[in-house]
């Protein structure tokens, strides 16, 4: 009886872990998820500042040239000059299609995104651009930041077998 009683004590300490874990990871997830909605709401209001506030100190973007720009600084002078360019006042849309968690402070997230409404330097329109990306959010204290997003505009719509 003596054996059995740690043995039931460890799987209930086991099982609320468990319970809280996955409360937890559910509202990881719903805060994780709400991340791209505004991370649109301040391309659309073209603020490149409000853009690299998403990222990690140490975090970084790689856009769909295969050119990566490191740290908020860096990823903020990018989205100016895009703006700049002919995307202030375009329209970009993405959600994250598939996320898992990797560790309990790391995710990975796939999706779909696209950007209308951009215009190159003389002002003609340019045509809607659309692919994929994957984002890498890990919690630092109570916010998830972006580690590491990478866009890519070979594929246009996520496809994920095996799930």
């Amino acid at each position: 009886m003596r054996i059995i009683q740690p043995a039931a004590l460890a799987l209930l300490c086991l099982g609320s872990f468990c319970g809280t874990s996955l409360a937890q990871q559910s509202h990881d997830q719903e805060q994780i998820q709400q991340l791209i909605p505004a991370y649109l709401q301040a391309w659309d209001r073209g603020d490149a500042q409000a853009l690299a506030g998403f990222f990690a100190s140490d975090g970084d973007l790689m856009i769909p040239t295969g050119t990566v720009f490191r740290g908020p600084a860096n990823i903020a002078a990018f989205y100016a000059s895009a703006f700049d360019a002919g995307y202030r006042g375009s329209k970009a849309e993405g959600k994250i299609e598939r996320l898992r968690f990797v560790s309990p402070d790391v995710a990975v997230g796939d999706g779909a995104w696209s950007i209308t409404g951009a215009h190159d330097r003389s002002g003609s329109p340019v045509p809607a651009e659309h692919g994929v990306f994957t984002v890498i959010v890990c919690k630092q204290g109570d916010k998830w930041r972006i580690s590491a997003l990478r866009e890519q505009t070979g594929a246009t719509k996520l496809q994920v077998t095996g799930d």
